[in-house]
């Protein structure tokens, strides 16, 4: 029993709670499940969760993974923003998915295809704030014992998925990429150091978008992202090769002086299984 419970993910800590602050609003009492990535927008499947240090840990054997039959869930919001702030919401992020897969599809289908992009339709801000909502949710239960305090970061983003528009404006910028990957990665804060530059990120990655949140004009970002505005009518996704190695996390190349610091318990990956 001893040595099982050594090769569990550490994930396996921060998983069991009934009742909690919010993560969003900030209400204590019952918290509801919310699937990230949201129902729909994947096809729904048995998954285990470990932490992304966990993931680059070259200790052996690997740890084991926590697993969920239906789906990776985080149990760290209210039923209420469960259903209203992000389920009025994730509609817009699962037709996107569908419409983006479609096109993928028929891409790699008729490799000869001249051009190397697609078009999505999107209502920007509703897909937004679907997105940074499940940012906020995809963390460990323990951020939901004590009430959440003030944070220059979290709070305009706490605000606009509550509804507030432009609660962001001034505050952070979005990015999103092409995300050729079965895995999921959710990183509610993460920060990168580059040659003297600081910015602190947020990330939240599902095939076939990674979906990132950055301090406002701080710059960090792939090579292959675009910035999303809320006006936005369309996403424009570069399907080629040339930034694949760059999608997935930390989705730069690390040297020289450059360097990553996250919070393991706040940094999920999520994998399918049979």
């Amino acid at each position: 029993m001893g040595n099982y419970a050594n090769s569990l993910s550490e994930r396996d800590k921060h998983t069991r709670i009934t009742k909690g602050h919010c993560l969003i609003c900030g209400t204590y009492g019952s918290l509801s499940q919310d699937h990230v990535p949201p129902q729909g927008s994947i096809t729904v499947t048995k998954v285990e969760q470990v932490h992304l240090t966990e993931m680059f840990d070259l200790r052996s054997p690997k740890v084991k993974g926590i697993r969920s039959p239906n789906g990776s869930k985080f149990k760290t919001i209210c039923r209420t923003c469960n259903m209203t702030a992000l389920g009025q919401n994730d509609g817009e992020v699962a037709e996107v998915c569908k419409v983006l897969t479609q096109k993928i599809r028929h891409f790699f289908t008729y490799a000869n295809s001249p051009v190397s992009s697609a078009h999505v339709p999107v209502n920007a801000l509703k897909y937004t704030r679907a997105m940074v909502g499940h940012i906020l949710s995809a963390t460990s239960v323990t951020e939901c014992i004590a009430p959440s305090q003030p944070t220059p970061y979290f709070d305009p983003l706490k605000k606009f998925v509550l509804g507030d528009d432009h609660a962001m404006n001034d505050t952070h910028d979005v990015f999103y990429w092409f995300f050729p990957h079965r895995h999921h990665q959710s990183i509610k804060l993460f920060s990168v150091w580059n040659s003297g530059h600081t910015c602190c990120m947020s990330l939240l990655s599902f095939f076939p978008l990674a979906f990132l949140v950055t301090e406002k004009d701080k710059g960090i970002y792939p090579a292959g992202a675009v910035k999303l505005d809320l006006s936005d009518k369309s996403l424009f996704v570069d399907l080629s090769s040339r930034n694949v190695h760059f999608s997935s996390f930390p989705a730069v190349e690390l040297r020289g002086n450059q360097m990553v610091a996250l919070n393991g318990s706040m940094s999920i990956v999520s994998y399918p299984i049979k």
